[in-house]
């Protein structure tokens, strides 16, 4: 994967790798099932411009374009359907224990009497 001009030198190694595997398996699949860039951009919702970002491994795609891409192709990102749901599920039920807001610095609390 090359590594993008525009500012995106923030993202880790790992990340630039794993945008790159992922845009090179969506690649493969859609070779794979024959279609061309336009046919998945069809089937995905989105232009051919975005499938052609999303195989560069562009850093900016809508996730959700990406996602609905590699969905089309054949990959199961999450483990398939059912376990997508269970994530889902099992991440709001965890999500609810935690305060809906998150302060930067505790308070600290004067206790010198």
């Amino acid at each position: 994967m090359q590594k993008e001009k525009r500012g995106f030198d923030h993202l880790t190694r790992t990340t630039r790798h794993g945008v790159g595997a992922l845009a090179m398996e969506i690649k493969v699949g859609r070779k794979k099932k024959g279609w061309t860039q336009a046919e998945l951009a069809s089937r995905t919702g989105c232009s051919r411009l975005t499938i052609v970002a999303i195989e560069g491994g562009k850093p900016t795609v809508a996730i959700g374009h990406v996602l609905e891409a590699a969905h089309m192709v054949g990959l199961d990102v999450f483990g398939g359907p059912p376990t997508a749901i269970t994530r889902f599920e099992r991440g709001k039920e965890i999500n609810a224990i935690f305060p809906s807001r998150i302060s930067g610095k505790p308070t600290e609390i004067d206790d010198d009497f």
